[in-house]
């Protein structure tokens, strides 16, 4: 009797709580994917079949026929080629001259006391409050033949008509690296942030240049935000159309305008989804590219 007291005592009862059963994370992901789904792969799927249909303009459904036609048609084109050619110059410059100004303007960033610091970010990321339109148009205004540049430059005596600036390939780089370029520092400053600053204090100690700490000691540690900015600046390149459109005219030779004109004036959707299959292959090949030398580069400069 007393033994079976001692188990029943409250004391030595051990309350074991129910277990809470989790909703599966997959359900939570539901809703997201299906967004995505239906408004990014449907539609991307569509115009990539439409890219192998047979070349019909003025017919937008697409076809049970395949045909690689649109594509040896491109590939046989100087005139084509040369649109690809120019786009993905353009996007390469664009993105190695925001990712130069972008580490200028990220290590002044970083390196500033913090009441400069937010001064500096403030007035690098100001130009993202405004619209894309709104800030193209002002380059427009400044670019143009009666523009204020041209004013000085006449009024200096510097030239005696004015420069054509607008409408030509150097406007558009313009205007695409002030769109993009805060993308790029905004990628630098993440990497930048998790650099320990008593590594450079010892390379400086050790007896390092402001170079030498830059190329060994910085630089290897910015890589993953370099590559991160690279994959943005040039994807948004490659697809941009805003800018091209309003600096370089309908006739800038780029691969957005061109779609643009493919689906918008001659009616030739097939073509059209033929140059999106190449503009996304494109940038997806550098994607890879970028992703791939970022971690050899990283596990080159480890073993180091």
């Amino acid at each position: 009797m007393t033994a079976h007291a001692a188990i029943l005592a409250p004391d030595s009862l051990t309350v074991v709580a129910p277990a809470r059963r989790r909703p599966p994370v997959g359900l939570l992901v539901l809703p997201g994917l299906a967004l995505l789904v239906l408004g990014l792969f449907l539609p991307l799927g569509q115009v990539l079949w439409m890219s192998l249909n047979p070349p019909e303009p003025g017919v937008i459904a697409p076809v049970a026929e395949l045909t690689l036609a649109n594509y040896a048609r491109l590939m046989r084109s100087d005139f084509y080629l040369g649109i690809v050619g120019r786009t993905l110059g353009l996007s390469a410059l664009t993105t190695l001259l925001t990712a130069v100004f972008g580490m200028v303007l990220g290590l002044s960033v970083w390196r500033a006391r913090p009441s400069v610091r937010g001064m500096l970010l403030v007035m690098i990321l100001a130009p993202l409050l405004v619209s894309i339109v709104a800030r193209t148009y002002g380059w427009v205004v400044l670019l143009g033949d009666k523009g204020a540049l041209n004013s000085v430059l006449m009024a200096l005596g510097l030239t005696d008509e004015p420069l054509r600036i607008m409408y030509t390939q150097p406007a558009v780089l313009i205007g695409l690296v002030h769109v993009f370029l805060p993308f790029m520092v905004l990628s630098l400053l993440g990497a930048l942030d998790r650099i320990d600053p008593l590594l450079t204090e010892a390379a400086a100690t050790l007896g390092a240049s402001r170079w030498h700490v830059f190329r060994h000691v910085i630089l290897p540690l910015a890589v993953p935000g370099l590559a991160s900015g690279t994959i943005i600046v040039f994807s948004l390149s490659m697809s941009s159309y805003v800018t091209p459109a309003l600096m370089g005219g309908s006739r800038s030779g780029l691969m957005t305008t061109f779609i643009y004109q493919q689906f918008s004036v001659t009616m030739n959707w097939h073509f059209g989804a033929t140059m999106v299959a190449v503009l996304l292959a494109a940038t997806l090949a550098l994607l890879l590219a970028v992703v791939g030398w970022s971690r050899w580069y990283t596990r080159q400069w480890s073993l180091a």
